[in-house]
């Protein structure tokens, strides 16, 4: 009988250490990875890879660890550019002057597209190639804009849906007279606003997405919570909000509504497999069963958890609901004083100190199956398999910090979990190569984040935070 012709293909990656993330989590110490169009069409070891297929551009990955792209799952993205101005908790709000609510009142498009190119192509270069915007973007077309021209997957939501802001007196510097301004907190304006962002679902091949999100803790009438919830199922998307950011507001939720929060949700009927809880720092014992039966993701940002400090009243059950089987996805939450690619380190260690370790590659499988269940993406990203998109990270083999390579799930998650990506397909496009973004020139990008403070700064009057005097 006659071999088989090999097939064709756009591109192969060769000689990597592949984590596919797939059912059985399999790992190929000499693998390859063959993409066509938008789509992985053959993960397996090398040799029986290249047999099959014949590409256009063959990538060496020289022995490095190849994985499906991070998935972000909670990013406020248009806070990127606030570095230096909201040290510590902000939101408890500024000592004097403009608060960090104030500070994204004020932010115009141009800053929005600019924070979030910048937020990008820090996040090719840590290995992540989605992320979920939950509704805090003012101009979502400005962060579609920037997401596309660096080649990023995102999922937008509209801006800052809220009926009811009374509890929010415990996070003074997450609301202010300008912010509610902006955005009023208004039911009518909610619900006509609400699902605008789906029609991004209709281009099926496409890197920007949309899905039903409302800002959540505390702010939104149970007639809201339904709408939202019920527009999701019906559109097929998740349901994304805040819940248990603040231990306080969430005590004040419980006595507003006279039982524990999920009892109260479960009520409802808004919980189930496409809701997504974002922080969820408090969870009752008699929370844990229906977070678990309904099949809710949660979402852990773990730097927002330990800045807060609130591992010294409330200690996370977030590892502890990963072990009994829930979905838990990691999120950065705002990159305002963390990397973008910090979450999973942070994770591993947080875990360890509320006393229960989290293997590395559970961590990994936040970073990646997790995430992408998170932004209701599971059937497009999150492994290496046939049939998926191909957004996959090639690491580098020229940093101490991968090194000596012995076990790729623990060197991603620890010493490795910096900036060490090489390589970087979203979409089956390369967007990062050699460390660099493919499509943008960075040092524009850097350029006109700047220029986006300096205005930003001047219209508020505000200067950096800092100890130390500055000479002029």
């Amino acid at each position: 009988m006659a071999e088989r012709a090999p097939e064709s293909c756009d591109l192969i990656i060769r000689n990597g250490c592949v984590l596919t993330m797939n059912a059985q989590r399999t790992i190929y110490p000499s693998g390859a990875v063959a993409v066509r169009g938008h789509d992985i069409v053959a993960v397996g070891p090398e040799a029986k890879v290249m047999a099959a297929w014949r590409a256009a551009r063959v990538i060496d990955a020289e022995g490095a660890i190849v994985h499906p792209g991070f998935i972000d799952a909670h990013l406020h993205v248009n806070a990127q550019t606030c570095r230096g101005y909201f040290r510590g908790d902000a939101s408890k709000g500024a000592a004097k002057g403009p608060s960090y609510a104030d500070w994204k009142a004020t932010l115009e498009g141009e800053d929005e597209q600019a924070a979030a190119a910048l937020a990008c192509v820090e996040m090719l270069r840590h290995g992540i190639t989605a992320f979920v915007e939950p509704g805090s973007a003012f101009e979502p077309d400005a962060v579609a804009a920037a997401t596309q021209a660096v080649g990023v997957r995102c999922s937008l939501a509209d801006a800052y849906l809220w009926d009811e802001t009374e509890l929010m007196t415990s996070i003074p510097g997450l609301l202010s007279p300008s912010l509610a301004k902006r955005v009023p907190p208004d039911r009518a304006r909610c619900l006509k606003l609400l699902g605008g962002q789906l029609h991004r679902n209709r281009d099926k091949d496409g890197i920007t997405h949309g899905h039903v999100a409302l800002y959540g803790e505390g702010t939104a009438s149970d007639e809201l919570l339904v709408a939202a919830k019920s527009l999701a199922d019906r559109e097929g998307v998740i349901f994304n909000s805040h819940i248990g950011y603040d231990i306080d507001l969430a005590q004040a939720m419980e006595k507003r509504w006279g039982m524990t929060r999920f009892a109260h949700l479960a009520k409802l009927g808004v919980l189930g497999r496409n809701t997504i809880f974002v922080h969820m720092n408090l969870i009752r014992d008699d929370e844990v069963e229906p977070i678990l039966s309904s099949g809710v993701v949660s979402v852990w940002c773990p730097f927002a958890y330990a800045s807060r400090a609130t591992v010294l009243r409330q200690s996370t059950r977030l590892p502890e609901m990963k072990r009994k089987g829930a979905t838990v996805a990691l999120g950065t939450d705002s990159a305002r004083q963390s990397s973008a690619g910090d979450a999973g380190f942070l994770a591993f260690v947080l875990a360890a100190e509320v006393g229960l370790t989290l293997a590395p590659e559970e961590i990994l499988e936040m970073l990646t199956l997790g995430g992408a269940r998170a932004a209701g993406l599971d059937s497009l990203i999150g492994s290496l398999e046939p049939g998926k998109r191909a957004d996959i990270v090639i690491r580098s083999v020229r940093l101490a910090e991968l090194g000596p390579g012995v076990d790729p799930a623990h060197q991603l998650v620890s010493a490795g979990h910096g900036a060490t990506s090489d390589t970087v397909l979203v979409n089956g496009r390369i967007v990062m190569r050699g460390g660099r973004p493919t499509l943008v020139d960075e040092g524009a990008v850097m350029e006109e984040a700047h220029a986006s403070v300096t205005r930003v700064a001047g219209r508020l009057g505000i200067k950096p935070t800092g100890l130390w005097p500055r000479a002029a």
